[in-house]
């Protein structure tokens, strides 16, 4: 009781500071068309998948100079097309002056930047931008507004753009001349804000777009291009970092997004010079065929009741709605299953031998994965320097994961670390070996908890260990299971949010009583615990189930809304004969839940025949990985 309270207290916490943290911004450029392409397409986008809302106002002259907006400003001179942007709509009134625009609204940013072929020729700046920055401030009405440069971005090397000439044809020159220019600019108008989106541009041609992120030479793509541009105003004016943003448009591909979204990050960290971008395509090549049901089971919910409706019968219409609903679906189960302990999270695993295997560290080690239980597995690390993600694997003992013996293609954990993650592996070595498998609280005789819950309390124990080792980025933690280590997987990453990513290998995903010993939550050991002596285990059709698992069918509770507590985060069912293609019905729900949350490709399901992972199975287990957690 005293674990749930705790997860409603911090819920409570967590909606009341991202209420706060939702942030309010109104914007006004003076620009052109790279204004244009920078902020009027994807910025509200972005900002309103995050919570956040944005006023945009973009006063635009096609190839307007600084020179040329002051003239304007001075003269008082109706040349500008006025877009803004309210809730997502646009206007555009004609024939409007910048004194109006200024006074349109208590701007909290006006921006600036320099036309595209002067952008990297620093004299062409003044005297005119120390002066617009002055009429902005003198006719602003809002006293706390900031000024912000606008970094644009060198041309693409092919370019035929005539002011190209100014820096000698290359892109690189352009590139340098550009953040100098801007640098100096800002420093002697006492400016701090520079949005660096060139820069980002620059960033995102290392990666294997290249330099196509123009559509002719010096506009931004209308897609990919646009996007990176609109990611770095994001992250630059709300402060907050735009991976993993939500917003996907259905023209841009998510290895498009996830190189923009990362350009732009990085750009942000660090303006002044070209960090390359690595995101493996294929990986996402790899993968991208499993996120989409078969026509004939698209849009089939039958026969599972919807998570988007709590259990009294209202339906969940938002996203606030789902944070209530989620927590009454967790709290219901939790409830149902018997209540965790509290989370040891003040643990570091104890090593008791170390070997050099390969390329990798492994060493054998010790912790409690339950108050009065500890365990032993073995943590492989690469050998490779920072920060990497880490995945836990779970079955019946450790070593198979390890690729130390066992059957072919269960080495999880060992192909995993030749792939450059940290790996866990554990198992309940000792109850296999008496048959009595998974892990009992406080005991087997008189367990408090369903011991299927159990194992996720262990593997969110194991999760908190491995997070507290240096080499591990504790944000890009999964975790994988085949079989009854699936079963293992999947309940641990519903029931544990900290795992950012999860497969489940042929556990079963429901309650299906014609899969015989395959899906056989009625057991003791998973659903159905009973105080010992057990009879007529690995029953065939769980008809003379005990425990919790007669109650969970009689209530048409099922697996699916445990599912739905993974959204947003991502998981892969590697489906074999306990889980045939006919599993979309129920993870149709999931994909439901993340479209009312705003997420797309959160929910995989690859299928083969057998029970058994097979070489190409398993290759889009890691590729899944490679994507999510790297």
């Amino acid at each position: 009781m005293a674990t749930k309270k705790t997860i409603l207290i911090f819920l409570a916490f967590y909606i009341s500071v991202a209420s706060v943290y939702a942030k309010q911004i109104k914007l006004l450029a003076i620009g052109n068309s790279f204004s244009d392409d920078a902020v009027e397409h994807y910025l509200p986008g972005l900002a309103e998948a995050n919570g956040d809302t944005i006023i945009i106002g973009n006063m635009y002259i096609g190839g307007c100079s600084l020179e040329e907006h002051y003239d304007n400003a001075i003269n008082n001179s109706p040349d500008y097309s006025y877009r803004k942007i309210v809730n997502g709509i646009k206007t555009i009134t004609p024939d409007y002056r910048l004194i109006d625009a200024v006074n349109d609204e208590k701007w909290d940013y006006i921006s600036f930047q320099q036309v595209s072929s002067l952008s990297g020729l620093y004299e062409s700046f003044f005297p005119y931008l120390d002066r617009l920055i002055g009429f902005a401030r003198e006719h602003s009405t809002n006293p706390g507004m900031e000024i912000v440069l606008h970094a644009t971005w060198a041309y693409a090397q092919n370019s035929t753009h005539a002011g190209f000439a100014n820096y000698g044809n290359n892109q690189i020159t352009m590139f340098n001349a550009i953040v100098d220019a801007y640098n100096r600019a800002a420093q002697k108008t006492g400016v701090d804000i520079i949005i660096p989106t060139g820069t980002a541009i620059q960033n995102g041609r290392t990666s294997s777009l290249g330099d196509t992120f123009c559509r002719d030479g010096y506009h931004l793509d209308l897609n990919y291009g646009r996007y990176t541009a609109s990611c770095v105003w994001y992250e630059k004016l709300f402060q907050k970092s735009v991976v993993g943003n939500s917003y996907a448009p259905y023209s841009i591909t998510p290895f498009q997004i996830k190189v923009a979204q990362l350009a732009a990050h990085r750009a942000v960290e660090d303006p002044d010079k070209v960090t390359p971008i690595e995101v493996n395509e294929n990986s996402w090549l790899t993968i991208a065929p499993y996120f989409y049901p078969p026509k004939e089971y698209e849009y089939s919910f039958h026969g599972y009741r919807t998570p988007l409706q709590f259990y009294n019968g209202t339906l969940v219409k938002n996203k606030t709605d789902w944070g209530k609903r989620r927590e009454e679906i967790r709290s219901r189960w939790m409830e149902m299953m018997g209540e965790w302990p509290p989370i040891i999270e003040d643990q570091s695993f104890e090593i008791l031998e170390t070997v050099q295997r390969e390329d990798f560290t492994q060493h054998r080690v010790r912790f409690y994965w339950t108050p009065n239980e500890q365990t032993e597995g073995y943590l492989l690390i690469p050998n490779i320097c920072g920060k990497k993600p880490a995945v836990i694997t779970v079955f019946y003992e450790p070593e198979t994961a390890a690729g130390i013996g066992g059957k072919p293609y269960r080495d999880f954990a060992y192909q995993l670390v030749k792939r450059g993650f940290v790996t866990l592996s554990i198992g309940t070595a000792g109850t296999t070996q008496n048959k009595t498998y998974s892990i009992y609280y406080p005991n087997r005789e008189n367990a408090a908890i369903q011991p299927l819950s159990t194992l996720a309390y262990a593997a969110a124990n194991a999760l908190e260990a491995l997070s507290k080792v240096d080499d591990v980025n504790p944000e890009k933690i999964g975790i994988v299971g085949h079989s009854y280590g699936g079963k293992w997987a999947m309940f641990a990453s519903c029931l544990y949010e900290k795992f950012a990513a999860a497969v489940w290998i042929d556990p079963g995903i429901v309650f299906d009583e014609t899969k015989e010993s395959g899906v056989n939550y009625w057991e003791p050991w998973y659903l159905g615990y009973y105080p010992p002596p057990w009879e007529n285990t690995w029953s065939k059709t769980g008809k003379n189930a005990k425990g919790l698992y007669p109650k969970l069918r009689k209530g048409e509770y099922d697996l699916h809304e445990l599912h739905a507590l993974m959204a947003p985060r991502p998981f892969l069912v590697s489906g074999g004969s306990s889980d045939p293609v006919e599993r979309w019905i129920p993870l149709n729900h999931t994909i439901a839940v993340n479209k009312l949350l705003g997420y797309s490709h959160r929910v995989a399901m690859s299928n083969r025949l057998e029970h058994s992972p097979d070489a190409e199975s398993n290759e889009i287990v890691y590729s899944f990985f490679e994507w999510y957690l790297k």
